[in-house]
């Protein structure tokens, strides 16, 4: 989650989003998950780039709360966003072949278009 919020999430990248006109085409903005005591345990974020596509750009679960479906709440809440958009399919693209990641993308039912690119229908 610290990578990803350190690439994703800079000063110089968010004002680069916020001061285009009109948003960034297709961007949903992020969701984020909390414990009870308000700290951080998940973020996703997504969009539909490309008409009744929608695109997984990042999704990470801090260490401490894995495997207790924070990760899964968030796709879903992803998807539902999505498809209120008009994605009828979903697609992520992994940093690598072995990416950790993976397993829980196929459980998720995401196939093969290539070895970092999944996807699958909503």
């Amino acid at each position: 989650m610290r990578r990803l919020i350190s690439a994703q999430c800079a000063l110089p990248r968010i004002r680069a989003e916020i001061e285009i006109p009109g948003g960034a085409p297709g961007w949903l903005g992020w969701l984020v998950a909390t414990d009870p005591e308000g700290a951080v345990v998940g973020v996703a974020a997504g969009g539909v780039p490309v008409p009744g596509e929608g695109e997984v750009y990042a999704l990470a679960v801090a260490a401490g709360s894995r495997r207790r479906g924070v990760g899964t709440a968030l796709l879903a809440a992803a998807t539902d966003r999505m498809r209120s958009y008009g994605a009828h399919d979903q697609r992520v693209e992994l940093p690598a072949e072995t990416d950790p990641a993976l397993p829980f993308y196929t459980r998720m039912g995401f196939d093969s278009l290539s070895p970092t690119r999944w996807s699958r229908t909503v």
